[in-house]
């Protein structure tokens, strides 16, 4: 076991550099155990919501791996219900943890000899993250010197949690910014070029009487209709997402820019995420973009569904389509960001394509509990 005071400062120095909440947890985590006494450690985020998930892990018994560790994240537990009850504002001794008593009637042979833990809520000021659990085999109570050292490493990741996210969200409203300057300024410049280059093949089409130059002024006159149309399209992308009347408006509102027929089917009570919906909206983005620019029809169907705790989306068209074989062989830069923003949030996504028959994209948020939902089909 390490001196306290020297484990402190290694953890400060970790967190101090780390620009990721969940390696930065990781890494804390780590560090905590194997400089104390303590054999096992775990940290729940809850959200305001008081949905909590296990953000990170260390040496957790075999018990509480199982089934890809349900008895961590099924149900609530009595550490949780006192954090949500505010009545957990320091460390504290945990009486018995209900998710080994859980495990054990399965996995009695396989908890490790813990049966209970303490527990220390993460914060920064008034603003609370969730919680810092760490166990000991054959241990039922905590001295004061532990509890004191889990405090004070748990002020310590709040602070840092604090931070990222605000690091975070400068860098998002910097991002924000200068997409908001690129968005004025292509409207202000090239789109109104176009526009007039438009107009003037128009009226040069219209003045003129030799038919191979009438010809040429439609073709430039469609060509910057197709462009101005592309213009505007990404102008819209490079603004805010415009979210505040719900999803389904949003996307009507971008079909009308790109002047697609699109259907809109919703089944359940959609339920995500700020950020989460920004990125599917970015996806449904990307997909319909894709229809208009390369599978020749207009014509594009949605369906949004929220099954228990996954939601899931599907656009389909009936257009060109094109051969899937692998990420690397996708045929639009598109497709490729499609799947890197989908990666960006853990979901998953499926492409199914044939040619001259259409295009499907399913997207399962978060990933694999498609499977599931399909088995009780």
């Amino acid at each position: 076991m390490k001196n306290s005071t020297l484990l402190l400062k290694e953890i400060a120095e970790f967190l101090n550099e780390e620009t990721e909440v969940y390696s930065m947890m990781n890494g804390a985590l780590d560090r905590l155990v194997k400089g104390t006494n303590f054999s096992t450690g775990w940290i729940f985020f809850i959200d305001e919501d008081g949905t909590h998930t296990l953000a990170s892990e260390y040496g957790l018994p075999d018990a509480l791996l199982m089934d890809d560790c349900r008895y961590m994240t099924e149900g609530p537990c009595w550490c949780v219900s006192r954090y949500h009850q505010k009545k957990l504002t320091k460390a504290s001794n945990i009486i018995t943890c209900s998710r080994i008593v859980k495990a054990n009637k399965q996995y009695s042979d396989k908890t490790g000899d813990i049966t209970h833990h303490a527990t220390v809520p993460l914060q920064s000021g008034d603003e609370r993250f969730g919680l810092l659990n760490v166990a000991t085999p054959n241990t039922k109570i905590y001295s004061e010197e532990d509890l004191a050292l889990l405090e004070s490493i748990a002020f310590q990741i709040g602070s840092a949690i604090k931070r990222i996210y605000l690091t975070e969200k400068a860098r998002e409203t910097a991002l924000q910014e200068e997409r908001n300057r690129l968005a004025r300024d292509l409207h202000d410049s090239v789109n109104q070029m176009l526009f007039s280059l438009k107009l003037t093949a128009h009226a040069a089409g219209t003045m003129s009487k030799d038919e191979k130059s009438i010809q040429a002024f439609q073709m430039i006159e469609s060509t910057s209709q197709d462009a101005v149309n592309e213009m505007r399209a990404l102008i819209w992308q490079l603004k805010p997402v415009g979210l505040e009347q719900g999803l389904v408006e949003a996307i009507k509102n971008y079909a009308e820019v790109l002047g697609l027929n699109v259907t809109i089917k919703v089944s359940g009570l959609l339920n995500l995420e700020s950020k989460v919906e920004h990125t599917i909206f970015r996806i449904i983005q990307e997909a319909m973009n894709n229809v208009k620019k390369h599978a020749q029809t207009d014509a594009v169907s949605i369906h949004l569904s929220q099954q228990s705790e996954q939601f899931i989306m599907k656009i389909e068209d009936k257009g060109k389509g094109f051969k899937v074989s692998s990420a690397k062989a996708l045929p639009t830069h598109g497709l490729k960001n499609i799947l890197q923003r989908s990666n960006e949030i853990g979901a998953e996504v499926n492409m199914k394509s044939e040619e001259n028959v259409g295009t499907m994209i399913e997207l399962f948020y978060p990933k694999g509990q498609q499977h599931e939902n399909n088995n009780r089909r």
